[in-house]
C-alpha cells in the first residue's frame, strides 16, 4: 500500500475550518465554470439506471480508466461512432466489426474487450444484478475491468451516494487529516446543512474537480486549501 494512502496527519481542522475550506473550493469550482459538474452530482441522485445508461456509463468508466480525464474525453465520441452508440444488442450483434471499429479508437484490446463483454451480459439480462451489486460498490469488481477503485465511480454513477477514493480525494484527506476520502466527506456533509446538500456525491466531484484542475489554474495545493 503505497504511503499516499496510509499517511495521517496527526490533528484534523475543526469543524468551523473544514467548512470554511471546502466552501472555498466550491467557489473556485463553480466560478471556473465548472456549476454543471455540481448539478450532475446532485442529479445522479434520481438517475433511472437502463440497459444503454448502464452500457455507455460503464464503457466510460472503463475507458477512463488509468486515462487522464482530457484524454479519454478526446477518445469519446469516436467511440460512442464506433459502438453504434455503445447500444448492448447492436454491439452483440454485430460484434467482430464493431471490435475493430472500437479498436481502430481505443488501441486497448482488454478493455475493447470488456466493454463488448459488459454488451453481452446486459442482452443476456444481467442488469439486476449489476444495479444490486452496486449497492455495495467492491461487489461491481466482479465485472471485467472494474477495480477497487474505479467500481466506487461506477456505483457513483449508478445512482449510489458514494466516494471514490482516488489520487485527489485521498491527497485531499491526507491534508485535511483524514485517513481515507470517505472519512473526509463525511466530516465534510455534517448535518447536510452546507453547499453539498448532504450528497457525498457533490462533495467527491467537487474536491475531485479542484484536485484535477489544480496545477493547471495555479490553485493552491490541499495543504494551503486547509491551512497545513
Amino acid at each position: 500500500m503505497s504511503s499516499l494512502v496510509t499517511q495521517t496527519v496527526a490533528r484534523r481542522l475543526t469543524e468551523g475550518d473544514l467548512q470554511s475550506a471546502y466552501r472555498d473550493v466550491y467557489l473556485r469550482v463553480w466560478e471556473a465554470g465548472y456549476e454543471s459538474d455540481i448539478v450532475w452530482a446532485l442529479d445522479l441522485a434520481n438517475v433511472e439506471p437502463d440497459e444503454l445508461y448502464v452500457m455507455r456509463e460503464t464503457a466510460w468508466v472503463i475507458v477512463n480508466s488509468g486515462f487522464r480525464y482530457a484524454v479519454a474525453r478526446k477518445l469519446w465520441p469516436a467511440l460512442l461512432d464506433a459502438s453504434g452508440g455503445f447500444d448492448p444488442p447492436l454491439m452483440r450483434m454485430h460484434r467482430p466489426a464493431v471490435r475493430q471499429a472500437l479498436l481502430r479508437v481505443l488501441n486497448y484490446p482488454r478493455k475493447v474487450d470488456a466493454i463488448l463483454d459488459i454488451a453481452e451480459r446486459l442482452v443476456k439480462g444481467e442488469l439486476p444484478e449489476i444495479l444490486a451489486s452496486a449497492q455495495d460498490p467492491p461487489g461491481l469488481t466482479y465485472l471485467p475491468f472494474i477495480g477497487r477503485v474505479t467500481c466506487y465511480h461506477l456505483a457513483k454513477v449508478l445512482g449510489v451516494d458514494c466516494v471514490k477514493p482516488d489520487v485527489h480525494l485521498q491527497r485531499a484527506a491526507v491534508a485535511a487529516g483524514f485517513a481515507t476520502p470517505h472519512e473526509l466527506c463525511v466530516a465534510v456533509r455534517g448535518d447536510g446543512s452546507n453547499l453539498s446538500r448532504s450528497r457525498l456525491t457533490v462533495i467527491d466531484s467537487v474536491l475531485w474537480r479542484y484536485g484535477e484542475q489544480q496545477k493547471s489554474r495555479a490553485w493552491p495545493g490541499w495543504n494551503e486549501v486547509f491551512r497545513r
